[in-house]
C-alpha cells in the first residue's frame, strides 16, 4: 500500500506539472475548434477536449430544517488536439443554516483524457467524440472525517449529435485506493435537444453499482434546462430518485 500510495504521488505530481505548462503557456495550445455541438448535462461531461471551466452546487429538498449544501468546481485544459487534464477542485459540503455542520473538504482530482475519435463540427448534420480518461482522487487524511479517501477510476466518454438531438455517456469503473473507499461501477446517459438559438432541453438518468463491500445500487433521473450564450453555459435540474425527497443542481460554465 505505501508503494501504491508513492505512485499515486508521482501521478499527480507528473499531472501538476501539465497543467501548469497549460495555465502558463494557454496561447500555444488552443482549444478544438471543431466543437460537435454537444454540451455537458449536469452529471454527464461532454468527451470533446476543450478549456472549460465548471462550477456547480447542489441544494437537497427534503422537508428537514437543516439542508445540505454541495459546492464543486472543474477543469478541463486542452494539452494538444487530441490530450487534456481535468482537475476537480475538492468538493465543499455543509449543512444550512450554515455554522451548524463543519465544513467538509473532499479529495482533490486529477485526470488525464484522450480523444481517440472525432467527426463532424458544430455546422455539420451529424457530428461526435469518444474519449477515454483515467486518473485518481488524492484526499489528505482526516479524523474527523474518516470515509473521505484516496481512490482512483477510469472512464469510457461519447457522444453524438443528429441535427437538434444529441445523446452523451459517461461510463467507468472507481477502485478504492484506501479501504474506506467503495468499488463501484457509474452509468451515465443524457439527451438533450437545441430546441432555439441559445436553449436546450436535457434529460439523463445516472446509475451507480456498488460491488465492494456490499454490494448496493443507486439511481437518479435529471431533467433539466441550459441556456448557452456564447461561451457561457448555465444549466438548472431537478434530480429524482427512489427517495421522497429532490434534488436541485445548478452548474455555470465557461469555455475558454
Amino acid at each position: 500500500m505505501t508503494r501504491l500510495s508513492a505512485r499515486l504521488r508521482s501521478f499527480f505530481l507528473f499531472l501538476t506539472v501539465c497543467g501548469a505548462i497549460q495555465f502558463l503557456l494557454p496561447s500555444l495550445l488552443p482549444a478544438q475548434e471543431n466543437d460537435p455541438g454537444i454540451i455537458r448535462t449536469l452529471e454527464t461531461d461532454s468527451p470533446q477536449i476543450e478549456n472549460t471551466y465548471y462550477l456547480e452546487a447542489t441544494f437537497d429538498n427534503n422537508a428537514a430544517p437543516y439542508h445540505w449544501i454541495y459546492l464543486y468546481g472543474e477543469a478541463l485544459f486542452a494539452l494538444g488536439t487530441d490530450w487534456g487534464l481535468e482537475v476537480d477542485f475538492p468538493n465543499l459540503t455543509t449543512r444550512y443554516p450554515l455554522g451548524q455542520e463543519p465544513l467538509i473538504l473532499s479529495p482533490i482530482g486529477l485526470n488525464l483524457r484522450y480523444e481517440f475519435y472525432h467527426f463532424g463540427g458544430w455546422t455539420s448534420e451529424t457530428a461526435g467524440a469518444f474519449s477515454i480518461e483515467g486518473g485518481g482522487a488524492y484526499a489528505i487524511p482526516n479524523t474527523a472525517f474518516p470515509w473521505i479517501r484516496s481512490s482512483w477510476s477510469v472512464d469510457l466518454l461519447g457522444g453524438y449529435r443528429l441535427g437538434k438531438f444529441y445523446l452523451e455517456g459517461n461510463y467507468g469503473y472507481q477502485g478504492g485506493i484506501d479501504p474506506q473507499v467503495p468499488n463501484q461501477w457509474q452509468a451515465n446517459t443524457g439527451l438533450g435537444y437545441h430546441f432555439s438559438r441559445d436553449w436546450y432541453f436535457q434529460v439523463e438518468a445516472d446509475l451507480t453499482a456498488i460491488t465492494v463491500p456490499n454490494s448496493n445500487s443507486s439511481w437518479s433521473f435529471i431533467p433539466q434546462i441550459a441556456f448557452q450564450p456564447d461561451e457561457w453555459l448555465f444549466e438548472l435540474g431537478e434530480s429524482l430518485s427512489g427517495s421522497p425527497a429532490s434534488v436541485t443542481e445548478l452548474m455555470v460554465a465557461r469555455t475558454f
